[in-house]
């Protein structure tokens, strides 16, 4: 039951006609396609040079601002002075610059355009360029008020705090900065690069299909639409369970079956403990890791006969033909049991993943497969007040 496709797609043929107006425009747009992905190249250049000259020339600078600032400790030279306020200026103006993308997403509430690598080096420790800069600033200025030209200033650990930042504590994670800048520009070019060649070989495999199997390859494609469209209609993507509509088409289906041929059917709902604290603990693509590993479970357990679906975010409900109510529960708590036992492996770190479940069974006088889904949950309810990973009879 598990494999049946309860949505199918009829008369195809009318996108035939679609598809051969489509395919007669297909070079001209997949050619339009290689023209802007070459101007995209150009522009990701362009700007990727940028970004990593004004990334580069922090570097520079900071040295350049300290530099100066140590000569105006020791000469008092009113123009290394300036020359050590206007390099510290500049960087600021860089920094600015190389962040203002990634404040404005955050003042419209949109995720950072800058890659994890980078936040980190900005914005958190050991490299935190961010506060970094803003204590090199201090720092400077702060020497820049002093007297100049005393011997006593020069050798004050606090008038050349700034030197550790210049020398290493700053230094380096601005060349990791400019690194990583390179890197994702590489990475962003290659990609395009190779997506255009991708298309460029579209455009030549194009011309030889239309030129010698016209008919055969626009029914391949509307075959392949078509089974597409029955993927999509009947299975969850994350789990590749069955979805809720498919569910309930599959169980009505067993609901009548079972109720002509007076054969027991049972529902199982099960759901995963503290779902949320996982996805608050170790993030959504963890949560995401312990969904299709409860799913691989559930399907790896059951019988052929039996339709396991997904049917909300960390629920998921079993429809078991020919099994009454006590191989039911006795199914649903083997299940817990074993998903119990089997923690979640996530780079070699352990996640402990237990579930709740309520089981009902379908009766006679049941119209439709909502009543015993709805016994079912009501189950699952008192399982989780019972103190979760336990299963309860509806």
């Amino acid at each position: 039951m598990q494999s049946d496709h309860p949505i199918t797609v009829n008369d195809p043929g009318r996108l035939l006609t679609l598809t051969y107006v489509v395919s007669l425009s297909i070079i001209a747009i997949l050619s339009l396609v290689v023209h802007f992905m070459l101007d995209s190249v150009i522009a990701e250049q362009n700007d990727t040079g940028k970004i990593v000259n004004v990334s580069g020339q922090q570097r520079m600078l900071s040295q350049r601002a300290s530099l100066f600032a140590v000569d105006y400790l020791l000469s008092g030279s009113e123009k290394s002075q300036r020359l050590s306020i206007a390099a510290i200026e500049k960087m600021k103006q860089n920094h600015q610059f190389l962040l203002s993308e990634h404040f404005e997403a955050l003042e419209k509430g949109e995720p950072s355009p800058l890659s994890e690598t980078l936040l980190n080096l900005y914005f958190y420790f050991p490299s935190d360029v961010d506060n970094k800069i803003k204590v090199f600033e201090e720092q400077i200025k702060a020497v820049l008020t002093q007297e100049a030209g005393a011997a006593m200033t020069l050798n004050s650990t606090k008038s050349l705090k700034f030197l550790q930042l210049a020398e290493s504590d700053l230094l380096i994670p601005l060349h990791n900065i400019v690194g990583q800048y390179e890197k994702e520009s590489r990475e962003k070019v290659d990609e395009l690069r190779h997506a255009q060649n991708i298309v460029l070989g579209i455009i030549i495999l194009t011309i030889l299909i239309e030129a010698f199997f016209i008919f055969r390859p626009m029914v391949a494609k509307v075959s392949r639409f078509a089974e597409k469209l029955q993927r999509d209609a009947n299975f969850d993507f994350l789990s590749g369970l069955l979805n809720r509509r498919a569910f309930q088409i599959v169980a009505q289906q067993a609901l009548a079956y079972s109720q002509r041929y007076k054969r027991p059917l049972s529902v199982v709902m099960l759901d995963i403990d503290f779902f949320k604290r996982i996805n608050d603990s170790y993030g959504h693509e963890v949560g995401d890791k312990a969904i299709k590993h409860v799913a691989k479970i559930l399907k790896m357990s059951s019988r052929n006969a039996d339709c396991v679906a997904r049917i909300g975010g960390e629920e998921f409900v079993l429809l078991l033909p020919d099994t009454d109510r006590a191989g039911a529960f006795k199914l649903a708590d083997k299940l817990r049991d074993r998903i119990s036992n089997n923690p979640l492996d996530v780079d070699g770190k352990f996640i402990d993943i237990t579930v709740s479940g309520g089981v009902s069974f379908v009766m006679d006088e049941h119209n439709s497969i909502e009543t015993a889904l709805s016994q079912a949950d009501d189950a699952l309810y008192k399982a989780k007040q019972g103190g979760r990973n336990n299963v309860q009879l509806a």
